[in-house]
């Protein structure tokens, strides 16, 4: 006999801290929201700034629940769950044996399930196990475990868990789960302004809400809250007569919002890369978007007719024309407008943050700020503005074979200094200037610092004219780095992730120094130059629609054959930046000076229409000073001269020793006007201005 007690306590004892280890397990994964399962799983909820509900995001659980913090939840809730389910709930240790035992009684009287003897913290353990098999093994583990979670996390706790727990209703495709969701499905309300009639209604479907919901089977659930009204009084003392007299009354839920859809498809997809997805659709997530309401309203509005013009200009040789658009606040460092295409989904393909183009020129300023910021041994700068690279024809040996750059419009010069080289986009000193400066590797290495994904970028010189693969939300931060003078941004759509117990589930990279605040201001100078005297100019207006009128620096970009078409930009406010293309990659007929420029300057003049009245971009300490395109050196009267930035002391000191000859009109072989042998660029809107008078012209004859 000594022998069998001996083993049973061995057994309990083993048994019980199996129950409590396991406890301990079950309530640190669930009640800290780690993990998520059918029974506990709370999908993303996705808010404005002023907490106002925008869209939510489901996982393949498909359970609406909304966490009820049991602060909030009315005590005439809780005492109708504890009516209706466990009337010993307050005397109990988590099972109560009595009830058990007379509901084993009448179970074996009737040969099968009659009652149920689980107590509420049973049940909560049921939920949060998934384990519903009918052994004894099971309820056995049951049992401790309901004893172990009661112990630990005690009454206030169970009924914590519990508020969040219980299958309620169903709503299409979606089960309705918890107390939050189901006031909110049921009444239009929030579990905090139940009355009692109500609460007692939900308490009391909790058995079988298939056949007792109140939306399908008004007068079961009435029967149903009826005995849980009177075990309220008889447990409570709650004066239930006019909640008897009550009538069942349900609200239709309104459907759940799905407002700016192109922000909250990019929050959805960057969490699902930062986070774990249990977490993102099981943690109960409150995602704060950082949408500006206003602007993006007028993009959502701008882009569309604009496309359409410009589809209806160049043609749909491939398909409808689509566009990206992404703004940064440079103050906060956050996305407050984004355009993804003609069809934007909460739950589709993101052109704006998940569509990889290459950028062609509007890359060129990443090898600017790679170089500009490569130092000698005695820290002085190795490239200024005024360092001159070769600028001629020629063949570079790379490990896919010989490669030729060709310059736009056929223009060259033997060197041409940083400043000229942005100005014109000239492909041929930008290869050189990255071969010169450590060559693909190292340039991947800085990309890699600004923010873009290089695990595919090619280490081929091709990477200086943009050969690489990029999305228009990574051109967008890195612009805003320039634009910050250097400073770190996540350039993300959301700034605050908090999951159902309010911990901060993600947080932004620290606003470190990225790229040195000179060769920030250097590189912005560049693009400054770039819009203003090089293939930008399309940014302040073009055809009957007036441009971006502020502070601007900007670099077009486009691809061979003309199938992406690039803009971006920094004002002393914003960085954006936009892309046009489509789909399928098709030749577009016209460059981004034509298309991508343009389009940016009408959607930011739309956006910020009294920019010009606004701040100049601030003093960034460099020094100015007129030098030679190709030379480099300070110029002389005869050079094409450019103003260039330089750090102080980097400026040149020496004047160009060459007399440059003016340049001379021409025509080339193809018949094309150039000016210095260089081929003048007649843009998409010199032909429509010219095809437009032509008709005039015509018409006027027919007339005559």
């Amino acid at each position: 006999m000594a022998f069998v007690a001996a083993l049973f306590l061995i057994f309990t004892l083993r048994w019980w801290a199996s129950a409590r280890s396991d406890a301990d397990t079950l309530l640190e994964q669930h009640l800290t929201f780690q993990v998520a399962h059918p029974g506990w799983s709370f999908p993303a909820r996705f808010v404005l700034a002023d907490g106002t509900e925008v869209a939510w995001a489901f996982g393949p659980d498909a359970e609406w629940r909304v966490h009820l913090p049991i602060e909030r939840a009315p005590r005439h809730l809780i005492d109708a769950v504890t009516a209706a389910e466990d009337r010993n709930f307050h005397d109990h240790f988590g099972v109560d044996l009595i009830g058990l035992a007379l509901a084993t009684r009448a179970n074996v009287a009737a040969g099968g399930a009659a009652q149920g003897g689980s107590t509420l913290t049973m049940q909560l353990v049921r939920n949060l196990t998934g384990r519903t098999e009918r052994t004894l093994t099971r309820k056995l583990d049951e049992i401790g475990l309901a004893v172990a979670v009661h112990r630990a996390i005690g009454e206030r706790g169970v009924l914590q868990a519990y508020l969040d727990a219980p299958y309620l209703g169903q709503w299409g495709s979606l089960s309705v789960c918890g107390f939050e969701a189901a006031s909110r499905f049921y009444f239009g309300t929030s579990a905090a302004d139940l009355d009692l009639a109500q609460a007692a209604t939900l308490a009391a479907i909790l058995p079988t809400p298939g056949r007792l919901a109140p939306d399908r089977h008004p007068e079961a659930a009435r029967a149903a809250r009826d005995r849980v009204l009177r075990a309220m009084a008889e447990e409570f003392g709650y004066d239930v007569s006019e909640a008897l007299a009550a009538p069942i009354t349900v609200v239709p839920p309104a459907p759940l919002p799905d407002r700016y859809p192109t922000f909250v498809s990019a929050a959805h997809a960057l969490l699902l890369e930062q986070l774990p997805e249990p977490v993102v659709h099981g943690a109960g997530l409150e995602v704060r978007l950082t949408v500006d309401p206003e602007l993006q309203a007028i993009t959502d509005r701008v882009m569309p007719k604009r496309l359409d013009e410009l589809t209806s200009m160049i043609g749909t040789r491939g398909g409808p024309l689509q566009a990206a658009t992404v703004l940064v606040d440079l103050e906060t460092g956050t996305i407050r407008a984004m355009y993804a295409g003609r069809d934007p989904t909460s739950t589709g393909f993101n052109r704006a943050t998940q569509a990889r183009r290459q950028p062609g020129s509007s890359f060129k300023p990443v090898v600017w700020t790679h170089a500009l910021g490569l130092r000698d041994a005695s820290g002085a700068p190795r490239f200024t503005q005024a360092s001159a690279v070769p600028n001629s024809p020629k063949q570079f040996d790379t490990p896919t074979g010989p490669w030729r750059p060709r310059n736009p419009l056929s223009e060259y010069s033997t060197t041409a200094a940083m400043v000229f080289a942005a100005a014109r986009s000239f492909n041929v000193a930008t290869a050189n200037l990255l071969e010169a400066s450590g060559g693909p590797a190292e340039l991947i290495k800085t990309a890699a610092r600004l923010g873009f994904d290089t695990s595919s970028m090619p280490e081929e010189l091709g990477i200086a004219l943009g050969q690489a693969e990029v999305t228009p939300r990574e051109m967008a931060r890195f612009a805003a780095v320039i634009g910050r003078m250097g400073t770190w941004t996540d350039a993300m759509p959301f700034d605050q992730v908090r999951d159902a117990s309010g911990a901060a589930r993600w947080v932004p990279t620290p606003a470190v120094q990225t790229v040195d605040p000179t060769t920030a201001a250097l590189v912005r100078d560049l693009m400054y130059t770039a819009t203003a005297r090089g293939t930008g100019g399309g940014a302040r207006g073009a055809g009957s629609h007036p441009g971006y009128g502020g502070p601007l620096a900007g670099k077009t970009g486009t691809t061979d054959g003309e199938r992406d078409a690039w803009f971006v930009g920094i004002t002393p406010g914003q960085a954006a930046v936009v892309w046009l293309g489509h789909d399928e990659p098709a030749k577009l007929g016209w460059g981004a000076s034509d298309l991508a420029a343009p389009l940016w300057g009408w959607w930011m003049h739309e956006l910020f229409p009294t920019a010009h009245t606004t701040r100049a971009f601030p003093p960034d300490g460099l020094h100015r000073g007129w030098i030679c395109g190709v030379t480099g050196h300070l110029a002389n009267t005869t050079c094409d001269g450019f103003q260039a930035a330089f750090a102080p002391g980097t400026q040149p000191t020496r004047g160009c020793p060459l007399a440059h000859a003016p340049p001379e009109p021409g025509v080339d072989a193809a018949g094309n006007p150039t000016l210095g042998g260089r081929r003048v660029h007649q843009s998409l809107w010199d032909a429509q201005r010219e095809a437009a008078e032509r008709r005039a012209a015509e018409a006027a004859a027919i007339v005559d």
